[in-house]
């Protein structure tokens, strides 16, 4: 039988249990929360937080962390539930870690915003990657699932970024996602053929199916059989999130901090890894007890199926239904 802790070093990057709990493998910083869209998969209208934007002390703090231990790090991003490019000082940020030696910094983005000259100050930046939301080809199906954006200022945003990546930071990656649901689940293979004809060998173009957000999107329908509810959750073995005020929610799911882990400002990113808190949770997923937490009962947020697989979804299946037994 394949173990829980197998599969769970297969998905992160077949890195060992035992270093995977000594220092998060990703981060994720939200530096704004507020977003110039309105997209109907994403949960912006429960939002209950009222701290819009990062002060410099919180990510100083933050981010002088994560450089002293970048030997642990997969991937830092500036980003969580807000559109990133809102933040006036992104570019100041990524550079920071730049200029640490430490290259793998990532946004994911609507792309609305994403304008020449925020192209340019990315790139010579340092930006490593960016991960580009655009769900359809089709402008009225864009528009109905992209609420508040243009779907020609998008499309020619994207492709003048990767024009200007590649005169500027030629090892800046670009993946660009589609969020598959009802309105465009038949469209993948003509999205796929059009965004191949602008990407370079290092980019990916990829979709993930609509999720749940741990049930608590609402008239969230399935296109496709999950099963993630089966499995202990990658994120408690990979990633933090730290919101704009230094909370730190059980994870990316957690947008009101329901399940609080703990604040930077009186922790550490090393302590609060390690916490109390953090290995209760991960009993309780390795046991078969994740029900505990109410947002994980469900959760389909980490499926794996994502039209270019980073592993075989028969295997994660398999996985899930050994264990179950």
């Amino acid at each position: 039988m394949h173990s829980f802790t197998d599969y769970l070093s297969k998905r992160i990057n077949n890195k060992r249990i035992e270093t995977l709990l000594e220092f998060p493998s990703y981060v994720e910083i939200e530096t704004v929360n507020a977003c110039n869209a309105r997209c109907p998969m994403c949960t912006i209208n429960d939002w209950e937080r009222n701290y819009p934007t990062m002060k410099d002390d919180v990510f100083n703090k933050i981010s002088d962390e994560l450089i002293e231990y970048k030997r642990y790090l997969e991937r830092v991003s500036l980003y969580r539930d807000g559109e990133p490019l809102l933040d006036k000082k992104l570019p100041s940020k990524i550079n920071k870690f730049t200029e640490a030696g430490f290259y793998n910094t990532s946004i994911a983005t609507n792309v609305a915003l994403l304008n020449e000259k925020k192209s340019r100050e990315l790139l010579e930046s340092g930006l490593g990657l960016i991960v580009m939301s655009i769900d359809s080809l089709n402008k009225d199906v864009f528009e109905k699932i992209r609420v508040r954006l243009n779907f020609e200022q998008v499309r020619d945003n994207a492709i003048k970024f990767l024009e200007l990546r590649d005169k500027i930071n030629p090892k800046c990656r670009v993946w660009i996602r589609m969020i598959r649901q009802e309105e465009n689940k038949h469209e993948w293979n003509d999205y796929h053929a059009f965004w191949k004809k602008y990407a370079s060998e290092q980019d990916r173009i990829y979709y993930y199916n609509i999720f749940n957000w741990g049930g608590q999107l609402d008239n969230y329908k399935a296109i496709e059989k999950s099963f993630e509810p089966n499995l202990p959750c990658v994120v408690l073995w990979s990633l933090m999130v730290i919101f704009t005020n230094g909370d730190v929610p059980l994870c990316n799911v957690d947008y009101n901090n329901k399940f609080p882990t703990g604040n930077i400002m009186r922790s550490s990113i090393k302590d609060l890894w390690n916490s109390k808190v953090m290995h209760e949770r991960r009993k309780w997923h390795l046991n078969k007890e994740k029900s505990k937490i109410s947002i994980c009962t469900n959760c389909n947020v980490w499926d794996q199926k994502t039209g270019e697989e980073l592993i075989s979804a028969e295997y994660a299946e398999k996985v899930s239904i050994l264990n179950a037994q």
